[in-house]
């Protein structure tokens, strides 16, 4: 049986950190350092689910930032809760 060389490809682990727009600059604070407001309204978007989230858009804008990435974290969870990065997404997709 001949032997065929076997090629070793190295793949950078901060390859993926380079294509996420902001990297770890995008990562919201946890519970302790985020405002008391946006964690109320991250739970009243869970109880909204996605569909009226949606709908009410601008209810829930605040919880995105600017360029519309998550300013809370979500919640582990073993339901199907609407999370607030789902959500940002929603509203990047609407920006552009």
């Amino acid at each position: 049986m001949p032997k065929h060389p076997i090629l070793t490809v190295l793949l950078l682990s901060a390859a993926p950190a380079l294509a996420s727009p902001g990297g770890s600059a995008r990562r919201p604070p946890d519970d302790a350092q985020a405002p008391r407001e946006l964690i109320a309204l991250r739970g009243q978007l869970f109880n909204a689910g996605e569909q009226r989230a949606r709908q009410q858009m601008q209810r829930f804008r605040p919880l995105c930032d600017r360029d519309g990435y998550p300013l809370v974290g979500n919640v582990l969870n073993k339901g199907e809760l609407y999370q607030p990065s789902q959500f940002c997404a929603e509203v990047r997709k609407v920006r552009s």
